[in-house]
């Protein structure tokens, strides 16, 4: 679909980061148990292959921020679209007023190297130690080393790319909305 240069208007507003969505959401755990939060996160990415690196921004007013700076770890939790109404959920309240696994009824299980809830109903989950914290604007950049991977067999297929005619995760379209990948529209080039 190719655009025509005319159609493109100038922006006004200076919150520009909505213009940027859908974005892959995923649900960010930290703590340890027993004092522990989980929040929705749309602001996330791979930083590098070696070592292996994966970065999240979060604001510090979150009570998410003050775990991750208390622990120096976090998890990543990667959840399908059917899951979310519980990634609103989760970063709909703050965890530092309630116990959003209790609340939220989330099934979690215990890391390998990590000592924040993972939530078992995940189709990845990434285990990651804060190498370096990054000051950008309003948020502060977590960089972590990725020291346990966990996935889904069933759902990928024998190249490690997920299979979307088996499940997709969930994209933040804003405002309250998310949408998923539709197999029907994936284009291959190899």
């Amino acid at each position: 679909m190719c655009g025509d240069a005319a159609m493109l208007k100038p922006f006004k507003d200076k919150n520009y980061a909505y213009l940027t969505y859908p974005k892959l959401t995923v649900v960010v755990t930290a703590g340890i148990p027993g004092r522990a939060t989980a929040m929705a996160a749309s602001w996330h990415t791979y930083l590098s292959l070696d070592p292996p690196l994966y970065g999240v921004s979060i604001a510090p007013k979150r009570f998410t921020h003050k775990l991750i700076t208390e622990h120096r770890e976090f998890g990543v939790n990667f959840l399908p679209f059917e899951l979310s109404k519980l990634i609103w959920d989760v970063g709909s309240v703050s965890g530092a007023k309630i116990d959003k696994f209790e609340k939220f009824n989330i099934k979690t299980f215990n890391g390998e190297k990590i000592r924040a809830p993972l939530i078992a109903d995940s189709i990845v989950v990434l285990e990651c130690k804060v190498t370096d914290t990054v000051r950008t604007g309003d948020h502060d950049f977590f960089i972590g080393e990725i020291v346990y991977a966990w996935y889904r067999e069933d759902l990928f297929s024998k190249d490690y790319t997920l299979d979307v005619s088996k499940a997709s995760q969930a994209y933040y379209l804003g405002k309250g909305k998310f949408i998923a990948t539709d197999p029907r529209r994936v284009l291959e080039f190899l």
